[in-house]
């Protein structure tokens, strides 16, 4: 029997980017007040590729060429994409940067969704956190993603704290919304960059690129 992959088509960026620069300074800002310490949280960005994911879903093995010939197609009709972040938003022990959306991002996240959303495996499991979401249910029972369409949400993911208890983590969530907006008085949090090229990757269960399958250059 085939085992069952989760695999994210995600924009990305250049190494040398202001996004990371942005994002390195704000770990560094948390690191000073030792909440990585304090929660035992790795930030993404020291082990997994910064990304903004278009359309994630689960699948087969055995339906990765395909999804690789999908997002091929897709890129060649795809100029590079402007990306401007809005800011740090802290939710349930999760961090995100968010990025504007805007009809070029919105468009290519459908583009991806509706290449791809016909490959996937239909009986993949509604995360966890989704499932609570009568609409977000009916989203991933129809596209196998809860995070599409009118639910898309373009941003970089920061860190994620799952292992903490959930006192630790209603008290980690207290600090951080005082500590984001405590930055915010000091950092330009809205920094442009563009998407250079489209990857086809391996996500662990929190949708972070563990293994790179193809990228895909955009004009």
């Amino acid at each position: 029997m085939a085992s069952n992959q989760s695999i994210n088509v995600y924009l990305k960026l250049k190494p040398d980017n202001q996004v990371s620069e942005l994002i390195k300074e704000f770990n560094q800002f948390l690191e000073q007040q030792k909440i990585f310490t304090e929660y035992q949280i790795t930030p993404y960005i020291d082990k997994h590729p910064l990304h903004v994911t278009l359309y994630m879903a689960n699948y087969q093995e055995t339906q990765i060429p395909q999804i690789i010939k999908h997002t091929e197609a897709l890129a060649k009709q795809q100029k590079q994409v402007s990306l401007l972040t809005s800011r740090f938003i802290p939710s349930g022990g999760y961090v995100m940067l968010s990025v504007t959306n805007d009809p070029q991002i919105q468009g290519l996240s459908n583009k991806a969704l509706n290449a791809l959303s016909s490959l996937r495996n239909k009986k993949a499991l509604i995360p966890a956190w989704a499932a609570q979401d009568i609409d977000r249910q009916l989203i991933f029972t129809q596209y196998g993603s809860p995070n599409v369409l009118n639910y898309f949400n373009p941003h970089f993911s920061v860190f994620a704290a799952e292992h903490l208890h959930p006192d630790d983590n209603a008290r980690l969530q207290k600090q951080l919304q005082l500590l984001v907006s405590q930055f915010a008085k000091n950092h330009q949090t809205q920094v442009r960059t563009n998407a250079y090229a489209i990857g086809v990757g391996i996500a662990d269960s929190q949708g972070q690129i563990v293994k790179e399958l193809k990228s895909f250059s955009l004009e």
